[in-house]
C-alpha cells in the first residue's frame, strides 16, 4: 500500500493537537496561580486561542510530512481547467452559504435542543459564547488558516492518498470521520453534525471535481458566515 504512514499520522495528530495544547494551557493556569476549580473556565475563554495555535500546529506538521511525501500542498489538488474555474468559485460560494444557513437555522438549533434533552460532554452554547470572546485570534484561526489547512490535510493529501489505495466509498468515510472528530471540542453532536454536513459533501465534491478549489472556496464561505454570525449573535 502506498504511503499511508504519513497521512495518517496527520489524521490522528489533529484531534491530539487540541488536546496537548489545553493539557498545556491548563499547566500554564495552574503554574502561575489560578485556583484548580477556575482552569476549565479559563480554558473555555480561550477556545479562540487554543483553536489558533492547534491550525499552526496543524499545518506545520502537514508541511513537514507532505514535503517528505513528495506531496505539495500549494500545487497538488489545485489544478483546474480555466474553463472551469468561474463554476468552482461560485459553486463555493453557494455550497458554502447554504450550508452555512443550515447550521445557523437548523443543525444548531438542532444541537442545542440534543444538548440539553440527550445530554453532552459539552454544555448547551458554551462554544459559541467562547468564540465570539476572543474576535481576532478566532478570526485568523477560523477564517485565514482553517479553510487552507484543514481542505490541505482532508480532501486533498489524505483523501488522495487513500484513493490510491482504497475503494471511494471507504476513502470517503474514513476522511468524513477523521474530520469530525477534530472538532471534538464542540462536543459529540457536534463531531457528529460537521462531519455530516460539511464532511461528506465535501469529500464528494472534491472527488467528483478531481481538485479542493470549489471545496477551499466553500469552507472559507462557510467559516466567514460563522465567524460573522457568533461575531454579531456574543
Amino acid at each position: 500500500m502506498k504511503a499511508l504512514k504519513r497521512p495518517w499520522v496527520n489524521l490522528i495528530l489533529a484531534p491530539v493537537w487540541f488536546l496537548i495544547n489545553i493539557v498545556t494551557a491548563s499547566i500554564y493556569f495552574g503554574g502561575i496561580g489560578i485556583n484548580e476549580t477556575d482552569i476549565p473556565t479559563k480554558i473555555t475563554e480561550n477556545t479562540p486561542f487554543l483553536i489558533l495555535i492547534t491550525q499552526v500546529f496543524l499545518l506545520t506538521t502537514l508541511l513537514i510530512t507532505t514535503r517528505k511525501d513528495g506531496f505539495n500542498i500549494l500545487r497538488n489538488g489545485w489544478q483546474t481547467d480555466k474553463t472551469k474555474l468561474p463554476k468552482d468559485v461560485l459553486g463555493g460560494v453557494i455550497t458554502g452559504a447554504i450550508i452555512a444557513i443550515l447550521y445557523i437555522y437548523i443543525f444548531s438549533p438542532l444541537q442545542t435542543y440534543l444538548q440539553i434533552n440527550i445530554g453532552d460532554y459539552v454544555p448547551a452554547g458554551e462554544t459559541i459564547t467562547a468564540l465570539g470572546k476572543q474576535t481576532i485570534p478566532f478570526f485568523i484561526a477560523n477564517v485565514l488558516l482553517a479553510p487552507f489547512v484543514e481542505e490541505s490535510l482532508y480532501r486533498n493529501y489524505s483523501l488522495t492518498r487513500f484513493l490510491e489505495n482504497y475503494s471511494q466509498t471507504k476513502s470517503i468515510i474514513m476522511t468524513v470521520i477523521m474530520f469530525g472528530l477534530l472538532h471534538w471540542v464542540g462536543g459529540f453532536w457536534y463531531v457528529l453534525m460537521t462531519g455530516i454536513l460539511v464532511g461528506l459533501p465535501f469529500a464528494l465534491i472534491a472527488v467528483k471535481r478531481k481538485n479542493i478549489l470549489w471545496v477551499f472556496i466553500a469552507h472559507l464561505t462557510l467559516n466567514l458566515i460563522e465567524f460573522i454570525y457568533i461575531t454579531i449573535k456574543t
